[in-house]
């Protein structure tokens, strides 16, 4: 079973035919650099490519047709075996009769990356990552006392100047900090580089200040 835009297949009377089709491995992204002269060449690693797939499903209630093509339409989350990613099903859907089962081939394109449908937690002294690759969590700092908070995580130092608001949330994977919605960044020194966490455990030290450190979205997988 599988969900998609919060629908289930089992909700639409479908069956997928082949669902490892959800958990083939992105593949790299690379550039090759070919010096003459030289055996051999340089790769230069780009990050990861979606996952373009096709997916055989049986339709076991034919009468819901349009809804299902209505459902298979457009982006959306996808969820599988408790993770979910964004995915795309862009291609027509041509339904076909395979003796009494009407059956529907549809391509999809997802995300690279699987994480969980998790809330905020409290953490301290480290952050684990569960998956299998390096994540850009969502973290959020609550305020106690101290108007500013000077903190380490994943061996990424920032600081952040609270004014009015009780907390703030760092989205590591935009670059973006907020404040009910609003763009809190000016309060934000940081570098170049948000923090990313790696499989295993990761370090967080608070140098000056306190705050309430919550995080989510800290696992990751290929």
């Amino acid at each position: 079973m599988f969900k998609f835009k919060g629908i289930s297949s089992e909700d639409m009377r479908v069956i997928p035919e082949e669902e490892d089709a959800f958990l083939t491995r992105a593949s790299k992204k690379y550039d090759i650099i070919d010096i003459q002269g030289r055996n051999g060449n340089f790769y230069n690693d780009n990050g990861y490519s979606d996952v373009e797939k096709s997916l055989s499903l049986q339709i076991l209630d034919f009468s819901k047709k349009d809804a299902i093509f209505d459902w298979l339409n457009g982006n959306g989350i996808l969820e599988y075996d408790g993770k979910i990613t964004n995915a795309y099903f862009f291609s027509e859907i041509e339904p076909q009769r395979m003796a009494s089962i009407k059956r529907a081939d549809v391509s999809f394109i997802r995300s690279p990356f699987w994480i969980k449908n998790d809330d905020y937690k409290i953490v301290s002294d480290k952050i684990i990552n569960h998956g299998n690759i390096f994540s850009s969590p969502k973290i959020r700092l609550e305020k106690v006392e101290s108007d500013v908070v000077d903190i380490t995580i994943a061996n990424i130092r920032f600081k952040y100047t609270f004014n009015d608001e009780e907390y703030v949330e760092i989205d590591c994977e935009e670059y973006f900090a907020s404040y009910e919605n609003l763009n809190r960044n000016r309060n934000l020194e940081i570098g170049f580089e948000f923090p990313k966490i790696s499989p295993g455990n990761n370090q967080v030290i608070i140098h000056e200040g306190d705050s309430v450190i919550k995080i989510k979205n800290e696992d990751r997988w290929l």
